[in-house]
């Protein structure tokens, strides 16, 4: 509850766009894996030790439990197709990749284009 807060709060960022209240979560989840995705490109498997150590480390403390909602929150859709590409061949690991962050800004750019 209280991660969901303070992704809420932070949300509103996006209420200078013209995008609505509930529109808003969705539009810093898109935008929240565009930049990790595309450090992901260069930096493919620190990303993806970056989420395992924050979402599947051994929790002692609350705060430890909101850093795991929020990673889970700000990079969970790329954690998985990146899992997916690390079984690929490295250029059409890269490949798809580029295209994995082109789509998740296509996304971010419809919800624009929706409320715009």
């Amino acid at each position: 509850m209280i991660t969901f807060i303070i992704l809420s709060l932070f949300s509103l960022i996006f209420i200078g766009l013209s995008i609505p209240y509930p529109s808003t979560i969705v539009m810093l989840v898109l935008i929240t894996n565009f930049m990790v995705a595309l450090y992901s490109i260069v930096f493919h498997p620190v990303a993806i030790a970056i989420y395992e150590a924050n979402v599947f480390g051994k929790k002692t403390s609350l705060l430890d439990y909101i850093f795991k909602y929020i990673a889970i929150f700000f990079s969970g859709i790329n954690y998985y197709v990146q899992k997916i590409l690390l079984k690929l061949p490295l250029i059409l690991n890269k490949l798809i990749a580029i295209v994995f962050v082109l789509v998740l800004l296509w996304q971010a750019s419809l919800i624009l284009g929706i409320f715009d």
